[in-house]
């Protein structure tokens, strides 16, 4: 370790451009790896190569979240927007409320 240290040429940080707090996770880029089909790849790239286009890497993430957002959260509303599933629990339910019903007549019978 040195004795001094030139902070002559230092540029003070500015916090002035960082994201607001909510937006940490938006603005922070995390290196991964990840395997996805070759054409998908070649798709992108393609696209990365023409002028003025952003890099192909962008382009994936821009992708993912268009998807993303417009996607229920995992857990939020998917399974109860389901009207399938909805009809089925419902038909479900009374089966069991009849039985139970049943059961509770014929020991009251008894």
């Amino acid at each position: 370790m040195r004795k001094e240290y030139d902070f002559s040429n230092a540029k003070r940080a500015n916090f002035r451009n960082l994201p607001p707090f909510d937006q940490i996770d938006r603005h922070t880029k995390v290196r991964i790896t990840i395997f996805i089909d070759n054409d998908i790849l070649k798709f992108f790239k393609a696209r990365a190569a023409k002028r003025g286009k952003a890099p192909y890497q962008t382009q994936i993430n821009q992708a993912l979240r268009e998807y993303m957002e417009g996607s229920p959260p995992p857990g939020k509303g998917a399974l109860v927007a389901d009207d399938k599933l909805i009809s089925r629990l419902a038909e479900r339910i009374a089966e069991y409320s009849g039985a139970k019903r049943k059961k509770r007549a014929r020991k009251s019978k008894s």
